[in-house]
């Protein structure tokens, strides 16, 4: 289970807030770092949670994911489109190789690939929008109650 804390930025329809989050330590390492919707300072991510407590716009929430979820989100988008391009240029060389189109082979293999890459994108594209969107959502789960300000400067100070 993935799980971030942050503060609901906006609401979107019923069951669907834009949530401005840390990023955690674990997201330096992450290859997808430069990808995400990362904010002005460098430091908070927008993420779109799946409302299903009703929280509102000002709450401090809790947002989790399943690992399941999040693997298979991340095969989808990333290895599927390699795939799409690898067997685009292997289709593309062994074509130009055996069939005399008058084309060079390393031309009509990187037009392929091309090709195919772009097509498993449109169909990544068509495919998911099938889907329902809450199954791949992280979900908010929680709104966190902030302890008051005497108990935070207790534990800040050590009494």
């Amino acid at each position: 289970m993935i799980v971030e804390y942050g503060t609901i930025v906006e609401l979107k329809g019923r069951q669907i807030a834009s949530v401005l989050c840390q990023k955690q330590s674990a997201c330096k390492h992450c290859p997808s770092s430069g990808a995400c919707q990362v904010g002005d300072d460098g430091q908070s991510m927008l993420v779109e949670a799946f409302n299903v407590i009703g929280a509102e716009v000002g709450d401090k929430v809790k947002v989790v994911t399943t690992t399941k979820h999040f693997l298979q989100s991340s095969f989808i988008l990333y290895i599927v489109p390699i795939i799409g391009l690898l067997i685009g240029a292997i289709a593309g060389q062994l074509i130009a190789e055996n069939m005399a189109i008058g084309i060079a082979p390393a031309l009509l293999s990187a037009l392929l690939g091309v090709a195919f890459l772009i097509g498993t994108f449109l169909c990544i594209r068509v495919g998911t929008s099938a889907l329902k969107r809450e199954v791949f959502m992280p979900r908010i789960i929680e709104i966190q109650s902030e302890p008051d300000t005497q108990a935070k400067e207790q534990l800040e100070h050590g009494h």
